[in-house]
């Protein structure tokens, strides 16, 4: 599989979106995205073309975000779609799919209406366009874990400079992670080329595999070294992040953000392409 230049090319380019919020959102979905494509195999991508001509995975992967509140009126209970909220504590019980409306069964429904192909072009591409935004969120690791805090929406943070401005630990993973990222040179040529070599790995297992994965990168990656963390509480202050905590965050998210766009292309190609779907189920 010749895919290390590929991807090594795009992913340098995909921070060349210099005037894009820089947040899981945009850029790290756009960087994701572009990924994909580059991943799809050859009868996958002359599929994509089929159903969504001249489709770019880069503008399609942010179309969920953008109509998210178009898409509630017409979709209820969308808005949950974008994460899995599984419990970051042990002994914790929650529903983390109520009625259907989570991540892991949406990606499941739309990959089955993307591969069916007597189904209609309109609804194929839609699915298409959901596919590329929802294995992607379910990377970051707090679109996959729940404290009792909405997903680290109310763990209130204090960041260790007056420009990085965001107010709790889901906007640090959503967004200060990916602009550190950026700006700190994780996207170097031989550091893609390696990850390149762990593509076929990353692709194997389940959509429920990916999201646990995910989960304890959030128990061990954004909570446990936190000081205000307690399991099944809010913290009583707010939590001061230091710059050896961004370090580690960023080195997990710029793998995250690779991982998302193989598997992006994994589930899309096992969709379309007939040689790489997965076996029917056999009849006992």
């Amino acid at each position: 599989m010749k895919i290390s230049h590929s991807v090594v090319l795009f992913v340098s380019c995909g921070w060349l979106f210099a005037n894009q919020v820089l947040a899981w959102g945009a850029l790290g979905h756009q960087t994701s995205g572009q990924i994909a494509q580059q991943l799809l195999s050859a009868k996958a991508r002359q599929a994509v073309e089929h159903i969504l001509p001249g489709a770019d995975f880069s503008q399609l992967s942010t179309w969920m975000d953008e109509h998210k509140l178009e898409l509630k009126r017409r979709l209820p209970g969308s808005d949950k779609w974008h994460y899995q909220d599984l419990p970051v504590c042990d002994g914790v019980v929650e529903d983390s799919c109520p009625q259907g409306n989570c991540a892991g069964k949406q990606i499941e429904v739309y990959r089955q209406v993307l591969a069916d192909g007597s189904a209609d072009p309109q609804a194929r591409a839609q699915a298409l366009t959901f596919l590329i935004h929802l294995v992607g969120d379910i990377h970051q690791p707090l679109h996959a874990a729940d404290n009792f805090d909405r997903g680290g929406n109310q763990f209130k943070v204090q960041l260790p400079t007056a420009h990085l401005r965001s107010s709790n630990l889901h906007a640090v993973w959503d967004d200060t992670l990916v602009e550190g990222v950026q700006q700190g040179g994780n996207w170097s040529v031989p550091a893609l080329q390696a990850a390149a070599q762990r593509i076929p790995a990353w692709q194997q297992g389940s959509v429920a595999q990916w999201i646990a994965e995910s989960n304890l990168l959030a128990r061990h990656a954004a909570y446990a070294p936190l000081s205000e963390f307690r399991c099944a509480q809010l913290p009583l202050q707010v939590q001061r992040i230091e710059p050896a905590y961004l370090d580690a965050g960023e080195r997990v998210v710029a793998e995250q953000l690779l991982k998302a766009g193989a598997r992006i292309a994994q589930v899309i190609n096992s969709a379309l392409d007939p040689d790489l779907a997965p076996p029917e189920p056999q009849l006992e």
